[in-house]
């Protein structure tokens, strides 16, 4: 009996240390890619549209409150702090939790360590675009103007998929036209988006994700811990994403009828993504972002 228990003890033990062999591999064998030069791709234009099943409108934040609602929002008139989009030029940047951002640390062409960006306004002016915007989901009405029901509901907001028998709708991160960036490649293909509302899940979108770019980058010894955070992927622009229903994204966060929800945008290149190569530098990226609503679903996603 005891050569028995052994054998099964010695067993187990082959087991968990196969699974961890096999997961050390699978990071040993992660992409990691950064520019090599200091040049920056920067963020040209972006707009933000609202709609849905429950009237989703959206407005600018006017420094602790909205301004009117619509359902269009154009980034490169809205109100800017510290910089207009159009002037924010983003170097290659990455974090663990979306909270925390690290620029690279380079001896000659190698990324060797990592550094945390302390200064808020340095982050906010090179590496990171953060615009606050509000959403908020109207009262379903019938044609005489009377809410459809009485009881306040809830909705889960969605980005948008391509609306059927239309290019460029929904969701779409692409290169500006007149781009400096070399041989086709763009920044697009390694940007992310994060979405934060206050006590929900921080969301990133990956838009892009099945396209990638050519060219050298730096090569990368720092630990594999960053940029392993999950992300929505949207294989290409405008396409459907993954995982989601009827080609729009998983849920991005639960916001009440009538709430002014303010919710907190940010943009970066994520310098270890596999695309972020010397070809996308000067590179100009414009897009759209389009949010939908559906009636809250019970099971969170």
């Amino acid at each position: 009996m005891e050569n028995k228990n052994e054998k099964k003890k010695e067993g187990h033990l082959k087991s968990k240390l196969l699974v961890c062999l096999l997961y050390v591999a699978v990071l040993s064998t992660a992409t990691y890619a950064w520019f090599t030069l200091n040049n920056k791709p920067r963020v040209y234009n972006l707009s933000l549209t609202a709609g849905g099943a429950a009237d989703l409108l959206i407005a600018d934040d006017l420094g602790g409150s909205p301004g009117e609602y619509g359902d269009f929002l154009d980034l490169k008139t809205a109100r800017q702090s510290p910089a207009a989009m159009d002037e924010i030029e983003l170097n290659p940047v990455t974090t663990a939790d979306i909270k925390t951002f690290y620029e690279p640390v380079y001896e000659g062409e190698s990324v060797t360590n990592t550094k945390e960006i302390t200064d808020e306004k340095v982050l906010n002016e090179s590496y990171v675009y953060q615009k606050t915007f509000y959403l908020k989901a109207g009262s379903l009405k019938t044609g005489s103007g009377r809410k459809v029901s009485t009881n306040v509901k809830s909705y889960d907001i969605l980005l948008l998929g391509p609306e059927q028998g239309e290019e460029n709708t929904g969701c779409v991160i692409k290169q500006a036209a007149g781009s400096s960036a070399e041989g086709g490649a763009t920044a697009a293909n390694s940007i992310r988006i994060a979405f934060i509302v206050e006590g929900q899940d921080i969301v990133v979108y990956e838009p892009n994700s099945s396209q990638h770019n050519g060219g050298d980058h730096a090569t990368n010894s720092i630990p594999s811990q960053y940029g392993g955070y999950v992300t929505m992927k949207q294989p290409s622009a405008g396409a459907a994403f993954e995982g989601g229903e009827g080609g729009n994204s998983e849920k991005l966060f639960t916001i009440k009828e009538d709430e002014d929800v303010l919710v907190t945008m940010l943009v970066w290149i994520e310098g270890t993504d596999e695309d972020c190569t010397n070809s996308i530098q000067m590179d100009e990226i414009i897009g759209n972002i389009q949010f939908i609503s559906r009636d809250a679903q019970a099971d969170g996603r």
